[in-house]
């Protein structure tokens, strides 16, 4: 059981791994002239005499496979993608377990859970911009702004469209929905889900959370978006044959510098006190920690199912069998599997109970009791299953952050090899636009799938805690990823390139939250959420175009 992680993970990357490497690679192109760069990068004119370079669009990671070819980058952002996607997995599932060690809901649900589940979004951020030369993390950087922009608008647009859509119910007389209708019909104005009233709570804390922009963005404009940001031409150096151009360590001025490092200080207070909000403001925890209870809970169902299923099949086979037990003895087995099939029942019928009651410990408590050698066999069972869970949720949790730290540099290599001229074939589009796709996807998948599947349910407790989740998240991204993302800026000295991406994030979570700031959504303002995702990546291309000119 507790090696069943390691195997899901490992063998997939042992099958994997050698057609990654004979797929990505390419014959590197032999050049003997310098490739044309901007003005913020370094030019090098190497002597023709001189040892020969690696080539354009050389590798940064030689441990792992790379490629030189849309389709190899493709082929590995593939690959990187499943790899962080499971680890994702694995980090959600190993925190939820903790939960079954009788740690208390307000601490594992309202803050190990939103951290854990922070980690591979601030992972790639932090390999975008942390490694590497000056001038190669300025331009990787874009990748790690991606991630922090696509993974806020994505989680407050699309899964925000299918919630609505998936836990639609009919509107009632007073204006709120009705439990457990809407099924086999369709109505865009009188069908809708109503919010427990503790959700807006999210929606002002995401809104809080999001000002901190305004200080690096308020800079950035009193300075001037479109300026260019050197007017002086950047100094060279001659090393006999070789002409080396440098650019200046930081062009922007020395106030948004420190409005980065302003920007980051108010994140982390503002992190902290999301973080206490969470301890304090319980319930959004506890129904995180209500649906971990029935979603393993209808597992054991499951594997009891399965297990009496078996256990007959076996009883009768034995007793055809000519030592089948004539004389009425039951073998050991067939005993173990009665006692199992005991159990069932027990677990058969507490999940019916919590699955039909309104208040479900209550319910329970007074509808479900055990028989006394029930208690004795459940007791007898929790015993011993805390170790193994604890040892599952260890190894689950290790293996999780082990592949994120592995995995999200050269998933960042990939995404910034898929854009780059040098290359034999690329996409000739900024990195953002790549990784604004493609990792919140990655990071995100299994959760959002689980949540879009609990709101399928149409009750109001369901639905209010998948739209917690998703707020909580972008006010995760609006504290520890951007505080992240200031820190590389401001210890890097790193440019501030990125005006039109950061007022499309602040558009769009004002939009959401002031769409949002009400108990009822109707079904038509999904249709208007949705449509957001689309409208901020063209709103950040025609802010960056030669129309606007931001960068």
């Amino acid at each position: 059981m507790a090696r069943s992680p390691f195997l899901r993970l490992v063998l997939p990357v042992a099958a994997c791994l050698a057609f990654v490497r004979l797929a990505s690679q390419a014959p590197m192109a032999n050049t003997t002239t310098a490739t044309p760069t901007t003005a913020m990068a370094t030019t090098v004119i190497p002597n023709t005499t001189s040892t020969p370079t690696e080539g354009p669009g050389h590798c940064l990671n030689r441990l792992l496979p790379c490629s030189h070819t849309v389709w190899g980058n493709i082929v590995l952002m593939i690959f990187y993608g499943i790899l962080l996607g499971v680890a994702a997995k694995l980090i959600s599932d190993g925190a939820e377990l903790l939960l079954d060690l009788g740690l208390p809901a307000p601490l594992i649900g309202g803050l190990i859970l939103p951290l854990l589940g922070a980690v591979p979004d601030a992972a790639i951020i932090v390999v975008s911009g942390a490694t590497g030369s000056q001038s190669d993390a300025q331009s990787s950087l874009q990748v790690g702004m991606g991630t922090l922009a696509g993974s806020t608008i994505m989680l407050l647009t699309l899964p925000w469209l299918g919630s609505l859509l998936l836990g639609r119910c009919d509107i009632g007389p007073n204006g709120e929905a009705k439990d457990g209708t809407g099924m086999g019909k369709f109505s865009s104005t009188k069908q809708g889900i109503t919010l427990l009233p503790d959700v807006l709570n999210g929606i002002i804390m995401m809104i809080a959370t999001s000002l901190p922009y305004l200080i690096i963005q308020g800079s950035v404009w009193h300075f001037g978006p479109t300026k260019p940001k050197s007017t002086s031409a950047p100094p060279t150096s001659n090393y006999s044959n070789v002409t080396i151009v440098t650019a200046p360590p930081f062009a922007d001025p020395p106030y948004v510098r420190q409005s980065a490092m302003a920007t980051m200080v108010f994140c982390i207070i503002g992190l902290f006190v999301y973080m206490g909000w969470q301890l304090y403001d319980s319930r959004s925890a506890e129904r995180r920690a209500e649906k971990h209870r029935k979603e393993m809970l209808l597992r054991r169902v499951a594997a009891r199912l399965y297990a009496m299923t078996s256990s007959r099949a076996f009883e009768s086979r034995s007793s055809t069998s000519p030592d089948g037990g004539s004389g009425g003895e039951k073998s050991p087995l067939v005993a173990s599997e009665e006692k199992k099939s005991g159990l069932q029942k027990k677990y058969y019928s507490a999940w019916k109970v919590r699955g039909s009651a309104p208040k479900p410990d209550i319910q329970e408590s007074e509808e479900s009791e055990p028989k006394e050698k029930e208690k004795d066999d459940d007791k007898e069972e929790g015993e011993e299953s805390k170790a193994i869970i604890a040892v599952k949720s260890f190894l689950q949790l290790t293996i999780g952050l082990a592949v994120v730290v592995v995995f999200s540099d050269p998933m960042c290599d990939v995404l910034t090899a898929m854009t780059d001229s040098s290359n034999h074939s690329y996409l000739p589009i900024r990195a953002f636009y790549v990784s604004f796709v493609v990792t919140p996807i990655c990071s995100n998948a299994s959760e959002l799938v689980s949540s879009l599947i609990f709101a399928m349910k149409r009750r109001r407790v369901n639905i209010s805690m998948t739209y917690s989740q998703l707020y909580g998240a972008a006010t995760m991204n609006n504290t520890l990823c951007l505080a992240i993302f200031m820190a590389l800026v401001y210890f890097r000295r790193l440019d501030w390139e990125y005006s039109a991406e950061v007022t499309v994030i602040l558009l769009i979570q004002w939009a959401v939250g002031i769409i949002g700031y009400r108990k009822t959504y109707k079904v038509w303002y999904g249709f208007i959420v949705g449509a957001l995702y689309i409208f901020s990546i063209a709103l950040v291309a025609f802010l960056e175009s030669s129309v606007v000119g931001w960068h």
